[in-house]
């Protein structure tokens, strides 16, 4: 039970980089879409590590997870604003 926070979280902040990626590519036909996604995904999987492998560094995990979840928010909002278009 003490992990299924920050599990669901890792796992919200990972769906919400992949509706990003689907966003960027087919909606709004921005360049850079899996990128942004990728990197969310690896700072909310390296959280998720930190949490489950070693109990000191348990506020390390939860900072990352923070940090993906910021990440994703700016992300989302730096390609719907400075988003490069796609070639066709």
């Amino acid at each position: 039970m003490p992990l299924l926070v920050p599990l669901l979280l890792a796992l919200a902040v990972v769906l919400a980089a992949t509706m990003l990626w689907v966003w960027a590519g087919s909606i709004a036909h921005v360049r850079h879409g899996a990128l942004v996604a990728a990197g969310v995904a690896v700072i909310a999987v390296a959280g998720m590590a930190l949490l489950v492998t070693d109990a000191s560094l348990e506020w390390a995990g939860w900072v990352l997870l923070a940090a993906s979840v910021v990440a994703l928010v700016l992300g989302w909002i730096g390609l719907a604003r400075w988003g490069v278009p796609a070639r066709r």
